[in-house]
């Protein structure tokens, strides 16, 4: 499923929004629906969506506004608009599709499935580094972590996992201990999946060398080398036991 924050201000645009995805697009799972810029970021950073359907007008502000507040998107880009002369800037913003109000649910439908499919082929590009450095897993390397107060050096094969919330990423690492760096996982995702790791959810990028095993349960956990228990994002699951196969 692609998890999907929406954030529409107008009432009759949302209804047909919503309306939408539940009849025609059935791989999306709206995860929250806002109204505001300021509902909107606190429901992207709890909900580390892979898409975000983004009405221009807002209750509070632009959705452009709201977007700033995230630099560089980690997540695929549909915005809605009653004028046109925004298309250009969502452009800039590196918007999948661009939809000017009234539109019909067939041209919502696109949008979804341009952006499902770019979603798609990013992570069959991950996957397939990751196959070519399984390889070098054992391999000793290094990675320079930042706090607000301190600096380390950490052996990569130390770290289990990541997590993700908003600007924040917590390393998990071996003997319990934790650090925490003020930085987003995608700053760290793009050197790490070449490097033995894989983005196994929104919220977490895993450590392959540090997988226990699969445990199916509410619709499927990696147990990690500490026991704690990462959710697998389904569209996941198969690479998933790709990686367990080459590993074996």
């Amino acid at each position: 499923m692609i998890r999907a924050v929406v954030i529409i201000h107008d009432q009759a645009t949302l209804q047909q929004t919503t309306a939408t995805l539940h009849s025609m697009c059935t791989q999306v799972e709206v995860t929250e629906v806002c109204d505001s810029i300021r509902t909107g970021i606190a429901a992207i950073n709890a909900r580390q969506p892979d898409m975000v359907i983004l009405e221009i007008q807002l209750a509070d502000g632009s959705g452009f506004d709201l977007l700033n507040h995230f630099g560089k998107p980690d997540f695929k880009l549909i915005i809605l608009s009653t004028y046109m002369e925004y298309a250009v800037k969502a452009i800039k913003y590196n918007a999948t599709d661009f939809l000017v109000k009234p539109f019909e649910a067939e041209e919502l439908v696109m949008a979804v499935n341009k952006a499902a499919e770019q979603i798609s082929y990013e992570e069959k590009l991950q996957f397939r580094h990751l196959e070519e450095r399984m390889k070098s897993l054992g391999k000793v390397d290094k990675i320079t972590l930042k706090t607000s107060d301190q600096l380390y050096i950490v052996n990569l094969a130390d770290i289990i996992y990541l997590e993700a919330y908003g600007n924040y990423t917590t390393f998990y690492l071996e003997n319990d201990r934790k650090i925490l760096v003020v930085k987003p996982l995608r700053d760290f995702e793009e050197s790490l999946v070449d490097r033995g790791f894989f983005r196994i959810h929104k919220s977490y990028v895993i450590n392959v060398n540090k997988m226990s095993h699969f445990d199916k349960k509410d619709g499927g956990f990696v147990i990690m080398s500490n026991r704690s228990e990462i959710p697998v994002a389904s569209r996941k699951r198969d690479m998933l036991f790709e990686i367990f196969n080459e590993i074996g």
